[in-house]
């Protein structure tokens, strides 16, 4: 059977664009193995896949002796997955992001494996950077994508971010008179987003209004005498349906979020993650924006909690209103897979 590894870990965006290619290369009869990290996102997205999981840790740091330790257990991988695909050879190794891509890809370059690299944001992180080197390809999401020198833009395909096949477009509804907000800040939630809806709750400024929430992690909603039909998740199971429930749409812009955001083409109000990598969330809002043909509103994380408050709200009563632009070209859906596994196969020979 056709043999081929994919590599990811650490956030929805990375693992979920893995699970997106498995899925295609598997409908195709591949045999797939999964590697990833030993974070919590790792176990729990990848549950009930042909997975491994390896050590693997960042090369950003400036504690010297937590550099050293680092590099030392990134080693440690590096040897244990030579050894693994001397014993079953891929045919070839995709990475989708993250600190597992790292020793996992170099790995198989040492062995001749032709090895692929997905950069899903608008900044490219430090790994693929590195990893650009020694890659096949590197397939991008955004035209725009910073980080790439002119060496190896040679090597880049722009394909858009892969995304699940659960993920399809949906039919405009007309709006009811109940303005119906879905609220997620990605896998492990966003505080600041929490901490926004649950004043809205306390004193909203539409009077009907219902409201899906996913609050992420361990978070918890407080005790809150509200007029809104509210209803808090930890985690969303299935997304396409809170995706066809929904008006309007309030969430950060991770890669994999914004790549669904484009399918679904709801209004969206957007909370860039302040922290990100290389601020890459908002260039990922950003470049979504321009090219979105619906409203996309994108809130400076810098703003205070208030102004945040006083923004959302506002937004909602514009939604309340039939103010905000919906779009008029039903999308096509994600073909990225298609397009990867194309490029792949006509590199490794297979096409």
């Amino acid at each position: 059977m056709k043999h081929a590894v994919l590599v990811a870990g650490g956030t929805g965006g990375h693992i979920n664009a893995a699970l997106a290619v498995g899925e295609a290369l598997m409908s195709e009869g591949w045999d797939i193995q999964y590697l990833t990290g030993k974070r919590p996102l790792d176990y729990k997205l990848f549950k009930g896949q042909n997975v491994r999981h390896l050590d693997s840790k960042p090369l950003r740091t400036n504690n010297p002796i937590q550099l050293f330790k680092n590099v030392m257990m990134n080693l440690m991988s590096f040897f244990i997955i030579f050894a693994s695909y001397l014993k079953n050879r891929p045919k070839f190794i995709v990475g989708a992001g993250g600190y597992v891509c790292g020793p996992t890809l170099l790995a198989g370059h040492l062995l001749f494996i032709p090895v692929f690299i997905i950069e899903q944001n608008a900044v490219m992180g430090l790994t693929n950077r590195i990893l650009g080197w020694i890659s096949t390809r590197i397939f991008v999401h955004f035209t725009k994508t910073r980080g790439l020198s002119n060496t190896l833009s040679k090597k880049v395909r722009v394909v858009g971010n892969p995304t699940r096949k659960a993920i399809q477009p949906v039919s405009a509804k007309k709006f009811d008179g109940e303005l119906k907000v879905l609220v997620f800040g990605g896998s492990l939630g966003a505080t600041q987003i929490n901490k926004v809806i649950f004043d809205i709750l306390k004193r909203p400024s539409v009077n009907s209004m219902a409201i899906h929430h996913q609050l992420g992690g361990d978070q918890k909603a407080p005790e809150i005498q509200t007029l809104v039909k509210y209803q808090p998740m930890n985690y969303i199971d299935n997304m396409q349906q809170e995706y066809e429930w929904a008006d309007v749409i309030i969430s950060r812009s991770g890669a994999s979020t914004v790549s669904e955001l484009a399918i679904i083409k709801k209004p969206v109000l957007i909370f860039p993650y302040p922290q990100a990598t290389d601020n890459h969330q908002v260039y990922n809002a950003q470049i979504f924006k321009e090219e979105a043909d619906f409203t996309v509103e994108i809130l400076d994380p810098k703003l205070s909690h208030e102004e945040c408050v006083k923004r959302t709200q506002e937004f909602l009563v514009k939604a309340s209103r039939e103010e905000l632009k919906y779009t008029k070209t039903p999308s096509p859906g994600n073909h990225t897979c298609d397009e990867i596994l194309r490029e792949i196969k006509t590199n490794v020979g297979l096409a």
